[in-house]
């Protein structure tokens, strides 16, 4: 992730260590970035298989961090 910038992605990494489950609204929340951004991060993050999406749906999607 040190290709990334800004506060979101090391934001991200610590709440995705803290808890079993993240959802975009909840993120966003935590941290205080945009909703853009904290999607935008965990897409790149799925991408690369750092983290998993769990619900199967194209709304009210949760992740996890991959094992």
């Amino acid at each position: 992730m040190s290709v990334l910038s800004g506060r979101t992605p090391p934001a991200l990494r610590l709440i995705l260590a803290e808890w079993p489950l993240v959802s975009a609204p909840m993120a966003e929340t935590l941290i205080g970035a945009s909703r853009a951004a904290v999607q935008r991060n965990l897409a790149w993050m799925e991408m690369r298989g750092l983290i998993r999406e769990v619900t199967g749906q194209g709304r009210f999607r949760m992740w996890r961090a991959a094992v």
